[in-house]
């Protein structure tokens, strides 16, 4: 398939791309994603969840026969894990790298419709543009 990008606006997207990866952002992401992959302990909790996910689910496949009180054992194991899962110091670094992340994204788009349109796009947040949008309905 033929790209409808010239070859100017794909070496302008690789140079803003070198540039992301040489920012904190992505850095940070990018070390809190090796330490999420190679977390044993986090992973092991992972993978739990997901085993007691399957149990619960192939329990709730029998229909009439499933077994109430180890449903409830299990999710009670699956509530545990979870909060065990978030509360952990790899996957909250993780998740606040990975949003500072996609905050700078989002922004890069928004500086890219702002160039091709004159006009930032609209978060619903009037606060963050002060363009009284609202008033103008």
């Amino acid at each position: 398939m033929e790209s409808t990008l010239s070859k100017e606006i794909i070496a302008s997207v690789a140079s803003l791309g070198a540039l992301v990866k040489e920012s904190d952002s992505y850095k940070a992401m990018m070390l809190t994603v090796d330490e999420y992959e190679h977390s044993e302990e986090l992973n092991a909790l992972i993978a739990e969840y997901n085993t007691q996910q399957n149990i619960l689910a192939d329990n709730f496949s029998k229909g009439e026969n499933a077994d109430e009180g180890f449903a409830e054992s299990v999710q009670q194991r699956i509530n545990q894990l979870y909060e065990e899962i978030v509360s952990h110091p790899v996957y909250s670094a993780y998740v606040n790298a990975k949003a500072d992340f996609d905050a700078l994204i989002n922004d890069i788009y928004g500086e890219l419709q702002y160039q091709i349109t004159g006009q930032y796009p609209c978060t619903h947040d009037c606060s963050s543009c002060h363009s009284d949008c609202s008033s103008k309905k």
